[in-house]
């Protein structure tokens, strides 16, 4: 008998890019990869779904991506928006004529990135690795899409569909609150209850 001793979601990351972050890597990163980066960031597609991506599954003239069961972790079919600042990315990659992925290095498929962008991380002093205090690594862009889809008011089910989580607690586990939100959260109540005496005061 084996005594678990994690606690259930205790491995769950929490750290999200800021999008100071991402423009740095933005304009450090190569071509390549920059494209890639830009790609979670803006879908929160897993990395094997964004470097296995094909042509055939890109609709710019319809601003959609198209993932099959085939290319899905949970075997799910799933229909993805390009939004404006992606559409400007991917019309201007150039379409190979021996290979259909999307995105290439020296003609090939990509299996990673993570050594250009552990170099990158360092070059431009952001901290890098899954051991490191604050660090990031490329699965956060997911939690970072999660994370600005709710600050920008998108409803939790279509984020979930975007992304293809199934579960609730999945979700969640990919959902961060940062310190400013309940700062903020807190703000709003207090102004609620105050504004709301204020408001009976007037009536009376």
């Amino acid at each position: 008998k084996i005594t678990k001793m994690l606690k259930k979601g205790s491995n769950a990351r929490d750290r999200v890019l800021t999008l100071n972050e991402f423009q740095q890597l933005m304009d450090a990163l190569p071509y390549y990869a920059k494209n890639i980066l830009a790609t979670a960031f803006f879908t929160g597609m897993r990395r094997g779904e964004v470097l296995s991506l094909t042509w055939d599954k890109v609709s710019l003239k319809h601003r959609r991506i198209d993932l099959e069961p085939e290319d899905t972790k949970d075997k799910e079919k799933r229909y993805i928006p390009i939004s404006d600042e992606l559409f400007k990315i991917l019309v201007n990659i150039p379409k190979a004529i021996h290979d259909n992925h999307v995105f290439l290095y020296k003609g090939s498929s990509l299996k990673s990135i993570r050594a250009i962008l552990q170099k990158t991380c360092k070059d431009i002093d952001i901290p890098y690795g899954r051991n490191t205090k604050n660090g990031i690594i490329f699965h956060d862009l997911r939690h970072t899409f999660n994370t600005n889809m709710r600050k920008a008011g998108a409803h939790d089910t279509i984020t979930m569909d975007i992304t293809g989580h199934s579960t609730r607690e999945m979700f969640d586990r990919y959902n961060t609150v940062d310190e400013s939100e309940k700062a903020e959260a807190v703000k709003r109540m207090e102004s609620f209850l105050f504004g709301q005496k204020e408001s009976e005061k007037n009536i009376k």
